[in-house]
């Protein structure tokens, strides 16, 4: 959060730090506006925002239902189950998917190595 990125909601640091201030994770924080208010260490070392005990076994990622958190962790399919039901509530017939570039270049340096003594 000390690095001078402008604007603020690019920050890929902030969603993650929703979620934990949403469930109430930290020890010594409740609020978004207390934590940037922490001074970086003089030194540039890392500030490190303590988890509530009763935290630490609690899935980040949780299904969240009407009545608030389930405590059940989201399954490997979720995003892209979210992803093909937003887009039938947006019109579209086929189901609509997200190209991972990181997956794909992991197959292509697979291939490449495929037989050799890397993957033995």
């Amino acid at each position: 959060m000390y690095e001078d990125m402008e604007p603020l909601f690019a920050n890929p640091v902030l969603p993650l730090l929703a979620i934990a201030l949403a469930d109430h994770a930290f020890q010594d924080y409740a609020s978004f506006e207390e934590i940037e208010a922490i001074p970086p260490p003089a030194d540039g070392s890392l500030h490190h925002l303590r988890i509530k005990k009763d935290m630490l076994r609690v899935p980040f990622f949780q299904i969240v239902s009407a009545d608030g958190p389930t405590g059940k962790i989201h399954g490997a399919g979720s995003f892209s189950n979210r992803t093909v039901d937003l887009g039938h509530r947006a019109g579209y017939e086929e189901n609509i998917g997200i190209h991972d570039i990181r997956r794909e270049a992991l197959v292509k340096a697979d291939s490449k190595f495929l037989g050799t003594k890397h993957n033995r």
